[in-house]
């Protein structure tokens, strides 16, 4: 059997490895969250360009709409 003092710099040693060769993976999820944060914000500019022709088309046909609607009438005169 070991003596715990003979795990103690193996233990060191594999803490020191977990930083040293971590790097790639933590730089390749930086770069993979960047990636999915520009991909999220350009499908939510695409839903506000896509909301905002929806709404300014229904706006417009509203307004053709009320215009055929409404004929000019005379005005009331109250006696």
């Amino acid at each position: 059997m070991s003596s715990s003092n003979d795990s103690v710099p193996a233990n060191q040693d594999y803490r020191q490895n977990i930083g040293q060769g971590s790097w790639p993976g933590i730089v390749r999820i930086i770069v993979l969250e960047i990636l999915l944060l520009i991909a999220l914000a350009g499908a939510f500019v695409y839903y506000l360009n896509w909301s905002s022709e929806a709404a300014l088309a229904d706006f417009m046909a509203a307004s053709r709409s009320s215009q055929a609607v409404h004929a000019p009438c005379d005005p009331v005169v109250w006696i």
